[in-house]
């Protein structure tokens, strides 16, 4: 009996000290892409990414420029008139089906709002699979004010929005409001979660990096959306 407690507490103690280890190594990969150090690095760092992991992006871009991106909530209307009239008034791009889903519901996707000269590209993948492509133009942004997520959309997209500092943005199109919400960090990649492994904590800094300069950049372009 001494001997199975004895192995149990060594167990509970590696464990414990190698949880302690990756919490120091993700604290000190992180500590390389904070601050205005870090915002340096950024341009190199996502082109980089969107050479890679993101390169659906750039596929999805289509030879357009890709200024800064981050992460964003699906976009969910309550009704076909506010759809139709998202796809109408943002220009539409041919190389990827257009329209916004009429719906309320969490979904196992991705979503990413991309800064292209004064353009905001709205790209939805499902399952890794560019579903949606939206595109707002300059006088749009212009027009755009930041907004509160209300108590009802905490409840209804709380996958969206918890633990994520999200954001809000009201855009009016064709006279039809338009909510995004999106955030300063950048949590998935289009075909799914990051994977576990050597250079996940690495991964993870970059992609968190990748918000914080979108952020910056969107914001040099449209201050009134920062709030």
């Amino acid at each position: 009996m001494i001997l199975y407690i004895g192995i149990f507490v060594v167990v509970v103690a590696a464990c414990f000290f190698i949880s302690l280890m990756m919490m120091k190594t993700q604290k000190e990969t992180a500590r390389k892409y904070e601050g205005e150090g870090g915002i340096a690095l950024a341009s190199g760092i996502k082109d980089e990414l969107l050479s890679q992991e993101f390169e659906e992006l750039t596929k999805q871009m289509n030879g357009a420029p890709i200024d800064a991106f981050t992460q964003c909530a699906y976009i969910a209307t309550v009704g076909d008139k506010v759809a139709s009239a998202a796809a109408t008034a943002a220009k539409t791009v041919a190389w990827a089906a257009v329209g916004v889903k009429a719906r309320y519901r969490e979904r196992d996707n991705a979503s990413y709002l991309v800064l292209s000269n004064d353009e905001l590209h709205y790209l939805f993948f499902d399952d890794g699979e560019a579903r949606d492509h939206l595109v707002f133009d300059h006088e749009t942004l212009l027009n755009a004010r930041p907004a509160q997520i209300s108590g009802s959309e905490k409840v209804t997209r709380m996958g969206s929005v918890m633990g994520l500092k999200a954001k809000k943005m009201h855009l009016d199109v064709n006279g039809n409001g338009l909510d995004i919400i999106y955030y300063g960090a950048v949590q998935r990649m289009p075909d799914g979660i990051i994977s576990p492994g050597s250079g996940m904590f690495e991964t993870q800094s970059k992609l968190q990096l990748m918000g914080r300069f979108f952020l910056n950049r969107f914001y040099q372009k449209y201050p009134q959306l920062q709030d």
